[in-house]
């Protein structure tokens, strides 16, 4: 059975937790607990020298880092709609996948940690972030015009762009003017076997 190395808090051991559930694969959750140093100490690091979450180990195979945890997953349990055979959709979905790791995940949440676990940052830093961020919202929103998903149907494109679009109010960047964003969330939280974020 796969383990999955994660934390309630992270969107990034989101993104894992939601494609397991989504494609009913049975998996042992372990905790990490974050907030008190667990992830730096000896035993831990021997998972990950990283020393992040989430961690997957699947027998003799230990992989980390959120989105490429994805990507061998859809592939490991292909076929699904999760990913494609076709180059061109394949290559949209690694597309998205990488900007959300590059453009949405850096800035959205890193607005969200200084807000809710460091009170005394810097204002300037999470005015950066907050620009940046609704920088790569705009480039989304526009994309997602007319559009049900990402790419075609519901892909792990869609999984790893979403927790930390969802959870950007959190961090003080609203959504209320990003209609295909808000719309686009309504039809992954719509999606069978949906798992919600505090689950």
């Amino acid at each position: 059975m796969i383990k999955l190395y994660d934390h309630k808090l992270s969107g990034n051991a989101y993104k894992p937790r939601l494609l397991l559930h989504q494609l009913g694969v049975e998996f042992e959750r372990i905790i990490v607990e974050l907030f008190e140093g667990e992830h730096k100490g000896e035993e831990f690091t021997k998972v990950n020298p990283n020393q992040k979450i989430p961690v997957i180990v699947d027998g003799d195979f230990v992989m980390w880092e959120s989105n490429a945890i994805l990507f061998y997953l859809a592939k490991k349990y292909s076929p699904n709609s999760f990913t494609s055979d076709n180059p061109e959709t394949y290559g949209h979905i690694a597309q998205w996948v990488l900007f959300g790791k590059t453009s949405i995940d850096p800035n959205l949440a890193m607005a969200r940690y200084l807000t809710k676990f460091v009170p005394d940052h810097d204002p300037e830093d999470m005015k950066k972030f907050q620009m940046q961020g609704n920088s790569a919202l705009k480039t989304l929103d526009a994309h997602l015009k007319g559009k049900d998903f990402l790419v075609d149907s519901y892909s792990i494109a869609d999984i790893a762009c979403y927790p930390y679009i969802m959870l950007a109010p959190e961090g003080g960047v609203e959504l209320t003017n990003y209609l295909n964003i808000q719309k686009w969330i309504e039809n992954i939280e719509s999606t069978e076997n949906f798992l919600p974020f505090g689950d």
